[in-house]
């Protein structure tokens, strides 16, 4: 991944470790992007396991999964000329999963369900992205745990990779490795339910963007499945997500 282009679309995609926090950041990052704009925005939920979807108080009946799954299941036993007239269908069935709402769009990647290589999962999410992203003013993608997106270059367009780290060992090691694969002037970390800058082990030459405070109520909208994006406009999460996100939209 190269350095950043003064003119290339935003594109942010929110990473990190297994439980460091990143379906609520991208919430309120989501939020903060949408009040201070521009618009529209558009969502991804790039983790199988879900979560963002329900975070932004949104449902998603359509998931970039079922598309695949649908698509290899019309696919098995068609011939070369079905086959590439089914991916051709694939853009329709993009579209079609998308969730609208004011100011951004939303698509869910979902559980792939069924097997096979004719449309491998990271391989439809970078298609998706690359189909979906022109109308656009900017995209926040909250991405996978762990590193396979990055590997398999699904955000080989991405134009800031945003790094979450809770400050545990572990957390500092994803990130370190993360700095492996992709140009550290892209790269930007977060700080989750940290106090101090110090806790999070920064590689040199990599931007520190913000601390997001642990948060009561956050947590107890979490637990209660409640949207992220009904909390009050001054909870201190909030305004520490708005604070990062003037910095990601004004560099």
């Amino acid at each position: 991944m190269t350095q950043r282009e003064n003119n290339a679309k935003p594109i942010f995609s929110v990473c990190g470790k297994g439980g460091v926090g990143k379906t609520a950041v991208s919430a309120l990052m989501a939020r903060a992007f949408l009040e201070l704009g521009p618009r529209p925005v558009l969502l991804i939920d790039a983790d199988p396991a879900g979560g963002l979807v329900s975070a932004v108080g949104e449902k998603a009946d359509k998931t970039l999964a079922g598309a695949r799954d649908q698509l290899i299941s019309t696919a098995r036993g068609a011939g070369d000329a079905e086959k590439t007239r089914l991916a051709q269908d694939l853009d329709y069935l993009v579209m079609e999963a998308l969730v609208e709402g004011p100011g951004y769009s939303l698509l869910a990647m979902g559980r792939m369900e069924a097997k096979g290589c004719f449309c491998p999962a990271n391989t439809l999410l970078r298609e998706a992205i690359d189909l979906l992203a022109e109308p656009f003013a900017m995209v926040l993608i909250d991405a996978e745990a762990g590193l396979e997106q990055i590997a398999r270059q699904v955000t080989r367009r991405v134009t800031r990779v945003i790094a979450l780290s809770d400050g545990s060992s572990r957390s500092v090691q994803t990130i370190d490795l993360i700095t492996r694969m992709v140009d550290p002037s892209i790269m930007g970390v977060i700080g989750n339910r940290v106090d101090r800058v110090d806790d999070l082990g920064l590689p040199p030459n990599v931007e520190f963007l913000g601390i997001i405070p642990e948060d009561d109520q956050v947590r107890a909208f979490d637990r209660q499945g409640r949207s992220l994006w009904d909390l009050p406009s001054d909870n201190p999460a909030l305004t520490a997500a708005r604070a990062v996100a003037e910095k990601l939209i004004n560099p």
